[in-house]
Formats: structure tokens, sequence, C-alpha cells
């Protein structure tokens, strides 16, 4: 008996160490580098526009979240897709390098050096952008659209742009504004939950399944409502309802999305918010799916459940909120 307890103890104690040391290893391994973006003359206001993933079926119609820019030497607008779920900005070098062929002016600044563009700046609305280094990655299209009205889209805006600030998304009427306080009138209207920016992650806590639950902002899983476990899936999708499939672009890898509806909704104070739908990813990282385990979050947040809503990332406040119809 006292050789089984023993083993017990054993095999309990290195579970928890187990737990914490996977957890300082994400955490120091999901840790992004310093920020380098500075914004200047806010509020950055502009009109963003929605990229539809045609090749789904059905079609997606809010596939990206798109921002407009507009980059020095160019007189193209150019678009950066808008995602939480990245905690820096980057640059994709195919666009990059059709920029430069097209418009030779641009030649100097968005030329890289090691996979990193120095001093990059552009304009977000009419206030001015720097990032000191800027990661560029061997991705995105090739050619310019031969509509110049097509969005094109050059890199990601990432949460470094958050960071000490309020963005303002108002979905109905596709307004995206950065600032550097919520106004009192707007925060007279919003019903607010704890808001965190470990890592500069966007982490909230709405009411979920009668508590309190953590859960990841990320625009960038702009077609989902909710992204979760399979074993959360099946909890919360509707058993009746008849789940949809569909292959899913990741960084040019091809994932598997099951979605299914669901009733669950998320409780912001008085507000409610249905998701409308729950999914899982077939085909995710041994990394990614450990991350969230360690970490305690309950899934991945999308822009879907906020469609006709306007929300506040108040970072320095540390409040996420959703606006009172």
């Amino acid at each position: 008996m006292k050789t089984l307890r023993t083993i017990f103890l054993s095999v309990l104690a290195l579970l928890v160490l187990s737990s914490l040391g996977g957890y300082l290893y994400f955490q120091r391994t999901f840790q992004p580098p310093a920020n380098q973006l500075t914004v200047s003359r806010l509020p950055a206001s502009c009109s963003f526009a929605w990229q539809a993933d045609s090749s789904a079926q059905p079609v997606v119609p809010h596939a990206q979240m798109l921002v407009p820019v507009r980059v020095p030497g160019c007189a193209r607008t150019c678009y950066l897709q808008f995602d939480t779920g990245a905690p820096y900005t980057l640059l994709y070098a195919h666009p990059l390098a059709a920029l430069r062929a097209r418009h030779p002016a641009t030649q100097a600044a968005l030329l890289p050096s090691a996979d990193t563009v120095r001093n990059f700046q552009f304009a977000l609305g009419r206030s001015p952008v720097q990032v000191r280094r800027l990661p560029v990655l061997r991705y995105g299209a090739h050619q310019l659209p031969a509509d110049t009205a097509q969005p094109f889209v050059i890199g990601t805006l990432g949460t470094d742009a958050l960071d000490g600030r309020v963005l303002v998304i108002d979905y109905a009427r596709r307004r995206f504004t950065l600032d550097r306080r919520v106004s009192d009138t707007l925060a007279r209207r919003t019903d607010f939950v704890p808001l965190a920016f470990d890592s500069r992650r966007v982490l909230l806590k709405p009411a979920f399944q009668g508590q309190a639950q953590q859960l990841m902002f990320d625009s960038g899983s702009s077609a989902f409502a909710l992204l979760t476990s399979q074993s959360r899936w099946l909890e919360l999708a509707q058993p009746t309802a008849g789940a949809r499939t569909r292959p899913v672009n990741s960084w040019g890898k091809t994932l598997t999305a099951h979605t299914a509806p669901t009733t669950t909704s998320l409780g912001f104070g008085p507000s409610t918010v249905p998701l409308g739908t729950v999914t899982y990813i077939e085909g995710t990282s041994w990394s990614q799916n450990m991350m969230m385990r360690v970490s305690g979050m309950g899934g991945m947040l999308g822009n879907e459940p906020f469609a006709a809503r306007i929300v506040v990332l108040d970072v320095s406040g540390g409040r996420f909120g959703v606006v009172r119809p």
C-alpha cells in the first residue's frame, strides 16, 4: 500500500510540475518581441473592408477584415488584414515585390533585408504609423489585381497597434477607430468585461456556460463565431442540427473546419450576444492545442457574433465592451 501511495504521489507531483513547466515553456515560446510600432496624431479612423472567401461552399462573405493603408511612393490604396491573433504587424514578400515593380518610388522603402523591412511608414486614416523593424513573410499575391478597386493585401496589422490604446470597431458601419481613451459618452452606453493583454493577446472574460470563461478575441478567425476544442464543440453543438464541414487555409496549410449551430450566448453584463455557431478545427498542430490547454482558454472568439454590433477594446483600461443597441 505504501508503494502504491508513493507511486501515486510521484505521478501527481510530475503532473503538477509538467503543467507548470508546460505553461512556463509556452509563455516563453509565444512571448512576442518588443513593440516596434508607433502611431501619431490619434484618433486614427477609417472604413474597413470585408474580403470574401469565394473558394468556400457556400461563399464566406466575411473571411478577412481589411484595413486600408497608404504607403509612401504608391498611389494605390493597399490593405492590411487586421488580426488580433497576431501579436505583431508583418508584411508579405510577394505583394511587396509586385509593388516595387509597379511603383519604383517604393523600391527603397519596401525592399527587405534579411526578411526585415526597417523604418516602414504608412498612413492609417490620417494618422502616421511607423514600425522600426517589420518581419517579412514569404506569402501573399504575386501580382497586383487589374481592378484597382479590388483590395490588394500586403500584410497583417497585429495587436502591437493596440498596445496602450483603445480600439472601437463598428461592425455595422464598417468603421475602425484607434484612440487614446474611451469617451465618457461611449463608456456610458457600453457593457464591459475584464480584458487582459498578456503577450499582446486579447483575452476577455464574458459569461459563458454559467461562469466567467477566458476567451481569446481573434479577428483573424473572421468567418467563425467561436473556435474551440472538439470536446467543447460536442457540448455546445445542437445534437439534431447537421454540422457543416469545409477546408480552410491557415498560412498556406489546409485544415478542416467543422461548424454546427448552437444556442449558447455570451454575457457582457446585462448584454447578451448569441454565438449562432461553434467550430472546431481538425489538423491543428500539437503546439496550438497545447497552448490552449495550458493557458486555460475556452476558445477563440471571431468577428461573427458582433456583426451588427459595436465593440470597444480598451487595452489601456483592461476592459472589453459591447455597446448597447
